[in-house]
């Protein structure tokens, strides 16, 4: 990974804390022969849920300050390491990791959840890549949400101009480990000075980057770049779905126009929220949460 690309690898999301809120719980559901890592807090039988999906290089953990937060207006959540994330299983088979395969596995933690909790459909959010995953997910029919929230994500893979310096890991996992990696990523921040977050987080980011799976990565980073539209099957699958797509308005991910081109190309309502950018969950979660609750509304 040459220092002459950009320190970005998939715009890692950063919590603003690690330690667990009073009444949120971390469980390990059985999701396809394996064991997945989910946080949940707030769950109670009819009453409405929210199930987020985190994106590449995130974790459960990006939506820690937002569960609580829905939790304190009566709306429970759930969030979950994706295959190979953080504390979740991992596979050494790339194929594990196919888009369909992952959408899939939303459907069962929504119908675990469901079904341990009394729950109805959720309403269904996905963060950058996880909002590819659950692209995929609705557009197949895998699942029916009580809504669609599509969040700094894009109609497909990231146009090349915003890779970053996801190419670059690409190559280096076939020849570097977790560990020098890191290092890497570490110098390159540190160049940029870079604001480090608290000691704490610093030390969660750091054991989630090594917990990863590096063919989970690999795979990941190839869907970011290279997943097809999805829209065209997406459009006809949420004729019944209210849906929104939300933003920050200084989103570096998927550019801000193709995220508007992408709502008005689905006919569905759009959300920019002021003064954050790729990760409001982390950079403002009340906020997110605000604008989350009156797009249910609608």
């Amino acid at each position: 990974m040459p220092p002459n690309r950009s320190a970005s690898v998939g715009h890692v999301s950063t919590p603003p804390f690690i330690d667990l809120p009073p009444g949120v719980i971390v469980e390990r559901w059985p999701v396809r022969g394996t064991e997945r890592a989910v946080m949940h807090t707030g769950l109670v039988a009819d009453r409405p849920w929210a199930l987020l999906v985190p994106g590449f290089t995130g974790s459960k953990e990006d939506f820690i300050a937002v569960l609580p937060l829905l939790a304190e207006t009566g709306v429970g959540a759930v969030s979950f390491d994706q295959l190979g994330q953080n504390e979740s299983d991992g596979s050494v088979d790339a194929g594990d990791y196919a888009l369909p395969l992952l959408a899939a596995d939303i459907a069962v933690i929504a119908e675990t959840a469901a079904a341990q909790f009394g729950l109805t459909a959720p309403h269904l959010l996905g963060h950058s890549f996880g909002g590819l995953v659950v692209q995929e997910a609705v557009a197949a029919g895998m699942i029916r949400p009580a809504s669609l929230t599509l969040f700094c994500t894009g109609p497909g893979g990231l146009p090349p101009e915003r890779w970053g310096a996801v190419p670059d890991l690409v190559a280096a996992l076939e020849h570097a480990d977790l560990a020098e990696i890191w290092r890497i990523m570490h110098e390159m921040e540190e160049a940029d000075e870079t604001v480090p977050p608290p000691l704490d987080v610093a030390a969660f980011l750091e054991r989630r980057w090594h917990a990863n799976s590096p063919v989970q990565l690999r795979e990941f980073a190839l869907l970011l770049m290279h997943q097809p539209r999805l829209v065209e099957r997406l459009r006809p699958a949420i004729a019944v779905i209210p849906t929104t797509i939300m933003w920050g308005e200084d989103d570096d991910a998927w550019p801000i126009e193709v995220q508007a081109d992408m709502a008005a190309e689905l006919g569905v309502t759009s959300v920019e929220l002021p003064g954050v950018g790729h990760s409001p969950n982390a950079q403002d979660p009340q906020a997110m949460v605000d604008a989350l609750l009156r797009a249910w509304a609608r």
